[in-house]
């Protein structure tokens, strides 16, 4: 019993020092304090009902110090409790301070590289543009019936490469910064652009929306179009699938994206699939507009991507409903 007791009172003292020591990162929070100290007074406690055993002359005294060490013990504890929800707080800010910290810097950073694919598209189109059709309109202007055989040919492939030339670069800089997404909406750069993978001939999609006439704020489009582009892309580099479905719905100020594929897939529970360079992209652009994105294998053979994002509608694309 004497035993028991002496290992009891070290625990004590050990608990005691830690909760002290730990009182200067808690901002010396006065729950915190309190919990202290009844850690301190329990030690105490246990030291008081070891002293009867050695001395029972004192018994009675310490049954008398006993209660009211349990009575202050009790006390603090259930003030510290009661005080600790505003430590609780005051953690769960933090924790919200630093998510929208985080979120503030993700956002900084998809607007400045949208800001520089803006740019560089812009470039393009008003720099290398109009060189390529100036080229055209002069090699257009040369009289063909001065020029036979040979060169007739290579002209005739010269004028077929620079209007080859021209529809890459309008297709590089759409895709840099599409001007459908600015002027109709992501439901309108969404069509377009599955159009230009249907015109390949190399898969079979298909798009339903109920949001051709709402715009969302910039950074929600902007966002989820890279986002839904860059599960085209993985669709077609890696899954080798031959059908893709794609929903896009608004409702109850939430904006819901189901893409389906009937490709090889991935096991999302491998946390290995996940940490490649296109799903991390992924994650991080729907992060910075508060958006989440599930994985979901189908089997024998598909893979389903929902993407929920919780948002206002801005306004219909040019005053239509």
């Amino acid at each position: 019993m004497k035993l028991a007791l002496i290992i009891s009172i070290a625990f004590q003292l050990v608990a005691a020092i830690i909760a002290v020591s730990l009182a200067r990162q808690t901002k010396y929070n006065i729950s915190w304090i309190m919990i202290s100290i009844a850690f301190l007074l329990m030690a105490f406690k246990w030291i008081t009902d070891l002293i009867p055993e050695y001395y029972e002359e004192f018994r009675a005294n310490m049954d008398t110090i006993d209660n009211v060490l349990s009575v202050a013990i009790s006390v603090l504890l259930l003030v510290g409790v009661i005080f600790i929800r505003t430590l609780f707080r005051f953690l769960k800010r933090i924790d919200t301070i630093k998510t929208e910290a985080e979120n503030r810097v993700l956002q900084a950073i998809m607007q400045t590289e949208e800001k520089e694919r803006k740019q560089l598209a812009k470039d393009l189109h008003d720099g290398i543009g109009p060189l390529l059709s100036n080229i055209k309109m002069s090699v257009s202007a040369l009289d063909k019936t001065q020029i036979q055989g040979f060169n007739k040919n290579v002209i005739e492939n010269i004028s077929k490469l620079i209007q080859e030339s021209i529809v890459a670069l309008k297709n590089t800089s759409n895709n840099l910064s599409p001007h459908v997404l600015d002027s109709f909406g992501l439901a309108s750069a969404i069509k377009t652009f599955i159009e230009n993978i249907n015109a390949l001939g190399t898969i079979d999609i298909t798009f339903n929306s109920n949001i051709e006439n709402i715009r969302f704020d910039g950074e929600v489009e902007i966002n989820l179009y890279r986002v839904i582009c860059e599960l085209f892309q993985n669709t077609i580099k890696h899954s080798g699938a031959a059908n893709v479905s794609l929903l896009l719905l608004y409702q109850d100020n939430r904006i819901i994206a189901q893409y389906f594929d009937d490709g090889t897939g991935f096991d999302p529970q491998d946390a290995s699939n996940l940490n490649g360079m296109g799903i991390s992209n992924i994650k991080s652009r729907l992060k910075s507009i508060n958006g989440e994105i599930e994985f979901k294998r189908i089997m024998p053979r598909g893979m389903m991507t929902s993407i929920t994002i919780k948002t206002k509608a801005r306004q219909p694309v040019h005053g239509k409903t």
